[in-house]
């Protein structure tokens, strides 16, 4: 269909090699089960508490969280088809879940289960333009991602009322932190437009969608200043 349509319209996408530099917001959905972050066994503590620990994490699973990126690509355009390769830091995706209280004879303590995600990645697209108008060029872009991620997830505790004569331990029992790494091959889709302004400086409106697969959804939305030489 692509093909269609650029010969049926002349095209005049600039032709030749490109920089592009941008930023954006990422948008990560997925579980705490994906992405192997649950709270898992408990670490035990100097004095048993007062009340009996929760045995397990009984809040919600889900995990969603929204950050600034930072890309940067390098391509060339032959006509209305063209190549890029890039690299994206797609910020930190973090979610805080509540934990029950625990309490004892010296006070009681807030708990809070940490998830957090920090991923980059190296792509590579093969691009497809249509002008739309003699300032506007549509596009659209697809090919891969090699991506790495660390993976953390770790309790914070607050003690409400704490006994100042002894050392600030934790009143009741903590989730052992979790910190692990991944790396994978991920399908990479776009779409964008190319807003020109008659000289070799241009904007870029673009929408990318990674296929990571401890993940559900990674949407990635930036503006991308590009200079073609």
């Amino acid at each position: 269909v692509l093909m269609a349509l650029v010969l049926a319209v002349p095209s005049v996408a600039a032709a030749g090699p490109y920089i592009g530099v941008g930023i954006g917001g990422t948008r990560t959905e997925s579980t705490l089960t994906d992405l192997g972050l649950f709270p898992g066994p408990e670490l035990p503590v100097p004095a048993p508490p007062s009340t009996d620990p929760d045995p397990n994490f009984s809040g919600s699973d889900d995990f969603s969280s929204t950050d600034v990126s930072f890309d940067v690509a390098v391509g060339w355009m032959f006509g209305p088809f063209g190549i890029e390769v890039g690299y994206t830091e797609f910020g930190s995706a973090e979610q805080r879940y509540v934990l029950p209280e625990t309490c004892n004879s010296f006070g009681c303590q807030s708990r809070e289960w940490t998830a957090q995600m920090e991923m980059t990645g190296l792509r590579a697209f093969l691009i497809g333009s249509l002008p739309v108008s003699e300032n506007i060029d549509a596009y659209l872009k697809l090919g891969a991602m090699s991506w790495e991620a660390d993976y953390s997830g770790l309790e914070r505790n607050q003690a409400f009322v704490p006994d100042p004569e002894n050392p600030p331990d934790p009143i009741g029992p903590r989730y052992e932190p979790v910190s692990f790494d991944g790396d994978d091959t991920a399908l990479a889709a776009a779409v964008g437009v190319n807003l020109k302004t008659g000289s070799p400086f241009s904007v870029r409106v673009e929408l990318n969608y990674y296929d990571v697969d401890t993940t559900d959804v990674v949407w990635n939305a930036q503006l991308m200043g590009i200079y073609t030489f």
